[in-house]
């Protein structure tokens, strides 16, 4: 049945490349939030934050990384700004900090730990120089640094990022004013082919801070990024890696945020204002959209905050055959519709309130024309114990 909805879409509907131009639904903003800022992160301040979650762990653990300064030398601090690692419950908002990252850390300048989906690899920015490149030959054990990724273009910083495209692993990295993924061999940090531009600046600045979305094979779906221009880093989301399609803003803001993460429907940023830097989230209705080939199977996600409450979410997926050139406010309905001429519609599981997530599996059918189609997408999600609808971000369901 699933492979049919999908082949219906697909039938209808010609290629396209473009992911809308509606953000995610901003449901609330908690600015600072405690919970992941200094205190209970070790160390006077918290200048990035990201989240991987692991199969063996609950739904509601994740596996946490920071860039803090003053990190103690118990919790692997050396000085400078240095990076930690550790679990985090979302449910309850405890961070129980480790020493796996602490090889990472010197004297100096380490900042933007970000690990591999798979949890095994581990990268940083050491400034000045190339991006530092780690490994671990199990979920438990510290990290080994491997050394630096080369050969990569001499620039101030890189944000660096792991995921894997097409089952090839790539370093997600700024190249220039854009953002890039380049493949790269795990074992040894090599840079084994030539980088792809995979989302541009938009508003004049530079592209940065990319937090890739991925599938459960940590594919590469889409990122949550930033945008620079003089002192001000917003967030923006590119959802279908083309980098002629424009970015959308998702958070605008009048000073400097940070690399963050999200869990769920909670997504989170650092920023410097008020001082000293600290953690800020931001509660959100989203959709992740899909990448799969022909023949393959894609996943879609929609995601609500996690919550210990009894609320009860329930999405749809709604799949058109044209972005809209402009977004389009129903009466009595939160949000903006972003696609038109809308084909099929089709409900999710319920969301896990441990995660926040709803996940459908669609089969692409095993038709080799159908490879680079694109479909507009975008989920709508109802509170039912609030009796509200809400429209998320637009995005695309992409056949390689």
């Amino acid at each position: 049945m699933r492979c049919l909805l999908i082949a219906a879409s697909l039938a209808a509907c010609s290629s396209l490349v473009a992911q809308g131009v509606v953000p995610p639904y901003a449901l609330a903003t908690l600015n600072p939030f405690p919970g992941l800022s200094a205190g209970p992160i070790p160390g006077s301040s918290v200048q990035q934050v990201n989240f991987i979650h692991l199969p063996s762990d609950p739904p509601n653990v994740f596996v946490a990384s920071f860039t803090v300064t003053a990190l103690p030398a118990a919790n692997g601090g050396v000085g400078g700004l240095d990076v930690l690692m550790g679990r985090y419950d979302v449910l309850s908002d405890t961070f129980t900090p480790s020493t796996e990252a602490a090889a990472f850390n010197t004297s100096g300048t380490e900042f933007g730990l970000m690990l591999h989906p798979s949890g095994l690899h581990a990268v940083v920015d050491r400034l000045p120089g190339p991006p530092i490149l780690a490994a671990r030959p199990n979920l438990t054990s510290p990290f080994t640094v491997i050394g630096p990724v080369a050969p990569i273009p001499s620039q101030s910083y890189y944000d660096p990022a792991l995921a894997q495209y097409r089952g090839v692993p790539q370093l997600l990295h700024v190249l220039g004013l854009d953002i890039a993924r380049t493949p790269i061999d795990l074992a040894t940090g090599a840079l084994t082919g030539p980088s792809v531009v995979i989302a541009t600046n938009v508003v004049g600045g530079t592209a940065n801070s990319p937090s890739p979305i991925v599938d459960s094979n940590g594919e590469l779906i889409g990122l949550s990024h930033h945008e620079v221009v003089g002192s001000d880093n917003d967030h923006f989301m590119s959802m279908d890696l083309d980098p002629l399609t424009p970015a959308i803003r998702f958070n605008d803001t009048t000073t400097w945020t940070n690399n963050g993460g999200f869990i769920g429907g909670k997504f989170f940023d650092a920023e410097n204002s008020p001082s000293p830097y600290h953690v800020l989230q931001i509660d959100s209705y989203w959709c992740s959209g899909g990448r799969a080939p022909v023949g393959g199977t894609m996943e879609i996600r929609a995601y609500t905050p996690p919550t210990n409450s009894g609320a009860v979410y329930i999405s749809y997926l709604l799949v058109g055959a044209t972005f809209s050139p402009s977004a389009v406010t129903i009466p009595g309905v939160q949000g903006a519709l972003g696609i038109g001429n809308i084909i099929v519609g089709f409900q999710l599981p319920q969301h896990d309130n441990r995660n926040g997530e709803a996940m459908i599996a669609l089969t692409v059918p095993n038709t080799p024309a159908l490879s680079g189609t694109v479909l507009p997408l975008q989920a709508i999600t109802v509170d039912i114990l609030a009796s509200t609808l809400a429209l998320g971000n637009t995005a695309a369901m992409k056949i390689d």
